[in-house]
């Protein structure tokens, strides 16, 4: 694949790759089209449209006023200042009043005591995961492809550190789309026996809990039960990464809290990128109790950036202290009534997916099957981006046809460890709701047409394969024929279009194994 300016793009995340192109074809209307009405939808990153916290600006604003007031101070008599009108370099541990007041709130977060020493703050929540997977590599150095065990779909950037090997946890063959202990134990189970011809020992188990991209949230019941799991494996680590833990619909369990003796063995993320409405920010922390861990973690910290932003470790973690239920709710009243849309959207065009158990209960994400639009002729442009021609079959392709064609941005979840060709999307529904619904509309018009026109390419076939039936068999022809006509028949819409094609599809396959019999019976009385 290439870059928008026709470099090399093998080692660019593939989402960013695409927002890449994304923002070049935004680029290129403005400027070959500036009076157009129809402008690019992004709904393929994560984009938070919430109002940022309160809480951080006025943190913010502090933290400068502050330094504003010093600083007109020293001009006045800089002969008598006591405290320095520069930003210096802080503790690499982090300052102490942000680290107390953070391990704080997590602490009543997560009703289990966390002291200030096991809290990191880091520079977002891919500094974190950077971190992490470092620390690990470092340890496990004499294990080249050391295995981190994870649900899959997964968060995209997990890949992003090529030491390690991602071992899949399935989950999309479960109801409701919902790790459970059973699965992860034979995952777990998997992976040991795999190392044995290998030696890509496992070394941690990943969850991301809510799930980025499946917004599920592992209740409180299925969470004591992966701890039983864990609890026979006592050489992994235990990663949460709960990017999402604010912007939940539901409770998110304590792991600390139902598995304490576990808690030496965990490792935390949280972020204020997304539910904090901070992506820019990059405020994230990590929190470990190995102390061994933990030190290992800073000294990485520490040769990656020092620390984080001064101010961004103030803000955030003033902010998770006046966090309460009423702005987690008016966040999660915010961001549910899109998804929720989005969803009844996607079951009135029939493009839901497949598991009807599967809920969104956090997060501002929604997944789709568009494996309807797959057979569509891929456009120039696209064949620029791909390196490629021929006609759309796997999720990617779907994503930059969409893109090219009906200036729509959403994100496969061939990006998210799933096979390639499953067809499956993931939309952020964030946007407001006239964008929403500019979104949705392209979204059933694409399916819409090319559901139409494989229903009159299925007629086509099927009135072909009749042509021959009629001449060898009158009365299965007057079947087929009339079962045919009634399928065809009718006003079509977007959802109707869906089962209609399928029972087009059930007769035409029956049709071909039906002239199939008859040439064998025909083969066989001639000998």
């Amino acid at each position: 694949m290439l870059t928008p300016n026709g470099l090399p793009a093998n080692k660019i995340e593939k989402v960013m790759l695409l927002s890449m192109w994304a923002n070049s074809l935004a680029e290129e209307l403005a400027v070959q089209h500036p009076k157009t009405q129809k402008k690019i939808i992004f709904a393929g990153l994560g984009k938070p449209t919430y109002p940022i916290n309160k809480q951080t600006i006025l943190s913010y604003l502090s933290y400068w006023k502050k330094m504003d007031d010093l600083t007109n101070e020293w001009f006045l008599n800089p002969e008598e200042m006591s405290e320095s009108t520069a930003i210096d370099y802080g503790d690499p541990r982090g300052d102490t009043a942000p680290v107390s007041l953070m391990a704080q709130a997590m602490s009543t977060w997560y009703e289990s005591e966390i002291k200030p020493e096991h809290v990191l703050f880091t520079v977002g929540g891919i500094g974190a995961l950077h971190i992490i997977f470092e620390t690990l590599n470092n340890r496990y150095e004499r294990i080249p492809g050391y295995r981190v065990i994870t649900p899959f779909p997964h968060y995209s950037a997990y890949t992003n550190n090529p030491i390690h090997r991602l071992h899949p946890i399935d989950v999309m063959n479960e109801p409701g789309y919902k790790l459970t202990a059973k699965r992860m134990k034979e995952s777990i189970e998997a992976a040991f026996a795999l190392a044995e011809k290998d030696n890509g020992w496992p070394k941690a188990v990943l969850i991301c809990n809510p799930s980025n991209p499946l917004g599920t949230v592992i209740d409180e019941a299925e969470l004591k039960k992966i701890a039983e799991c864990l609890r026979n494996y006592p050489d992994l680590h235990i990663i949460f990464d709960e990017a999402y833990a604010e912007m939940s619909y539901v409770e998110v369990p304590s792991f600390l809290k139902i598995a304490p003796d576990l808690k030496e063995r965990t490792i935390i993320l949280r972020s204020a990128t997304k539910a904090l409405s901070a992506a820019g920010e990059r405020m994230a922390v990590l929190l470990a109790f190995d102390q061994s861990l933990m030190n290992e973690m800073l000294n990485k910290n520490i040769s990656y950036f020092i620390h984080a932003p001064r101010s961004a470790q103030k803000a955030y973690a003033q902010t998770m202290e006046k966090f309460d239920i009423v702005e987690r709710q008016n966040l999660i009243t915010f961001y549910k009534k899109k998804v929720d849309y989005v969803i009844e959207r996607l079951h009135n065009m029939g493009a839901s997916m497949p598991d009807p158990l599967y809920h969104v209960e956090a997060t501002f994400y929604a997944l789709a099957d568009f494996s309807d639009l797959f057979g569509m002729e891929l456009p120039i442009q696209s064949q620029r981006a791909l390196l490629r021609t021929g006609t759309v079959s796997t999720d990617e392709e779907l994503a930059y046809y969409l893109l090219f064609k009906d200036l729509v941005m959403i994100a496969p979840l061939g990006y998210f460890g799933l096979q390639k060709n499953s067809g499956f999307m993931r939309i952020t529904c964030s946007g407001n709701a006239q964008e929403l619904r500019e979104l949705m509309d392209r979204l059933e018009q694409r399916l819409f047409k090319e559901r139409k026109r494989k229903k009159l390419l299925l007629i086509e076939n099927i009135e072909r394969e009749l042509f021959d039936l009629k001449k060898s068999d009158p009365a299965k022809y007057e079947e087929f024929f009339h079962e045919m006509i009634f399928l065809s028949r009718g006003d079509d819409s977007c959802l109707t279009l869906k089962s209609t094609n399928q029972a087009l599809n059930n007769l035409e396959s029956v049709l071909i194994g039906y002239s199939c019999e008859a040439v064998v019976d025909s083969t066989k009385a001639t000998l």
